[in-house]
């Protein structure tokens, strides 16, 4: 049944490092991995600049204040940039595996900060079939117009869209459109998630 796979990118196929490395880059205490993920969803500045609504001089004053932070902005902002680490060892492999007659696609919540090492730098120009990106469209996971606005653009039904995020929230989110999600970290379990959806072999 299955026509596209849609790739959420942090933790699924880019390395977005550690929990301490998450907490380095926003000056938090480590917490949960849900807890940090939970604060950064949530937060009204970081749903802004993915959402392109702000540039990333604006967003980085807004998060530092949203949070009563006093680290240094120019700072912040180069530990910022540089979060994410790069594609996992094995990623554009598993991509290139999937075969041909599946619809390849990505939905992420990223931003102007990001992209561009996202697609020049870690290689993920062209790999894809469509992208659809939360600063380009306007609209962020978990809010539940970003699903409707996607099947909407792929023009297929939503149980014929594998969509794979590291996210519980964002998961659920997908399933209450009708589109099959699985919770996804690293590449070793994205492999196999996908193999037991019959896409590869």
């Amino acid at each position: 049944m299955i026509e596209v796979v849609l790739f959420d990118l942090g933790n699924v196929l880019v390395d977005l490092g550690s929990q301490a490395d998450f907490a380095k880059v926003f000056q938090v205490e480590v917490g949960s991995e849900a807890q940090l993920w939970e604060m950064w969803l949530e937060s009204p500045s970081v749903k802004a600049f993915d959402s392109g609504q702000i540039p990333l001089p604006v967003f980085v004053e807004r998060l530092l204040a949203e949070t009563d932070s006093n680290v240094d902005q120019q700072s912040f902002t180069d530990n910022f940039i540089n979060w994410p680490k790069g594609l996992f060892d094995g990623a554009i492999e598993l991509v290139q595996s999937i075969p041909s007659h599946y619809h390849r696609a990505v939905l992420s919540n990223t931003n102007d900060a990001h992209w561009a090492r996202l697609m020049d730098e870690m290689g993920l120009s062209g790999l894809f079939h469509s992208y659809f990106a939360s600063h380009q469209m306007g609209l962020v996971k978990p809010d539940l117009a970003v699903f409707d606005y996607v099947v909407k653009e792929l023009a297929v039904e939503p149980n014929k869209i594998l969509f794979l995020d590291d996210n519980l929230i964002n998961v659920e989110g997908a399933l209450t459109k009708g589109i099959q999600a699985e919770q996804v970290k690293g590449i070793a379990c994205a492999r196999e998630i996908l193999y037991t959806y019959g896409v590869i072999r």
